[in-house]
């Protein structure tokens, strides 16, 4: 799949749509309004695997029982304290765009509610729920009031990043909504209890196994903000934590096998695999995305979205917004 282009300026939502038309065929609606795109139900998607293998199939799951006893395990395999200098860290650099299904957590299994991994009982009712209002033209987003996607949804959506490895930090930097995640290698562990509290992108602590481009990265989030795994998708609690696994398989792709741990939402750990794919342009940039600026999405009186168009009462002009006031 070639890196998806690069959409600076674009409401989240107007982007959104743009890009899901290239895989979800849309509702019928009056030119100019109504809700975004939606992948019909049933619709099928798979993982394109670094090389051009395909997956697809009922979704993996994990032999650990919580992450925690995910991360010490792998803890075995590191080298020493697993903290790497700067000589021996991976060449991470350029920009990177998402290789294979895009918007959906995980693209290995269709959007149906009656075969969509391991989702605890009143998560399962919460999804189909989702996908009928969808389907009934009913849709919400919160990206369209330009909150930012959050993690785990961070990790698909179809956006430019780049990555900053230093001995110390990790910095992942996704281009839509400027989202930052930053994992800490220099041996700190999480917050503790009486500090933490539920954020967006949540608290992520890791090491590495091995060394050079061939590296590993581990990292272990937790402390996350309850969302969806992606637009009309289930959900996540706040007790949700995971382990990721992100490597450099080739001069082009990264790879990330994530697992994610819930035991309110989920009845058994679900493992999938993403991958990054390196941007062709040599000198590509990721640029500050301010979605507020030309956002003219409104919520609607029974929960779905529209737009305000120009000359409609509340329209924003992204022409003016920005202009100091005289």
């Amino acid at each position: 799949m070639s890196v998806v282009p690069r959409m600076t300026g674009l409401g989240v939502a107007l982007a959104a749509a743009l890009a899901f038309a290239a895989v979800a065929a849309p509702q019928a609606q009056e030119p100019g309004r109504g809700n975004l795109p939606f992948t019909p139900k049933g619709a099928r998607g798979a993982y394109n695997a670094p090389g051009g293998s395909t997956k697809e199939g009922p979704g993996e799951t994990s032999p650990y029982k919580s992450a925690k006893a995910h991360y010490e395990a792998l803890r075995k395999q590191a080298s020493g304290s697993g903290r790497l200098t700067g000589a021996q860290l991976p060449d991470w650099s350029g920009v990177w765009g998402l290789d294979g299904g895009a918007f959906n957590w995980d693209p290995s299994l269709a959007r149906d509610a009656t075969r969509y991994g391991p989702l605890s009982a009143g998560n399962q009712t919460f999804y189909e729920k989702a996908l009928a209002d969808a389907e009934n033209g009913k849709e919400w987003d919160n990206l369209s009031y330009c909150l930012p996607a959050g993690f785990p949804r961070w990790i698909s959506e179809g956006f430019l990043r780049d990555f900053a490895v230093t001995p110390g930090e990790v910095v992942l930097i996704n281009e839509q909504q400027s989202e930052v995640r930053r994992v800490y290698t220099d041996g700190r562990g999480h917050r503790p209890d009486d500090e933490a509290q539920p954020l967006w992108e949540g608290d992520s602590v890791g090491f590495w196994i091995g060394a050079g481009d061939k590296a590993k990265l581990v990292i272990w989030t937790n402390n996350l903000k309850s969302g969806v795994y992606h637009r009309n998708g289930p959900r996540y609690s706040d007790k949700a934590e995971t382990i990721e696994v992100m490597q450099k398989v080739d001069p082009t792709h990264i790879k990330v096998d994530v697992t994610m741990y819930d035991p309110v939402d989920l009845t058994r750990p679900w493992t999938v695999h993403r991958g990054y794919k390196k941007d062709s342009l040599p000198q590509g940039r990721i640029d500050l995305w301010s979605c507020e600026e030309n956002n003219n999405v409104v919520r609607k009186a029974d929960g779905g979205s529209d737009f305000v168009l120009p000359g409609e009462k509340g329209y924003k002009d992204p022409t003016e917004i920005s202009k100091p006031k005289s």
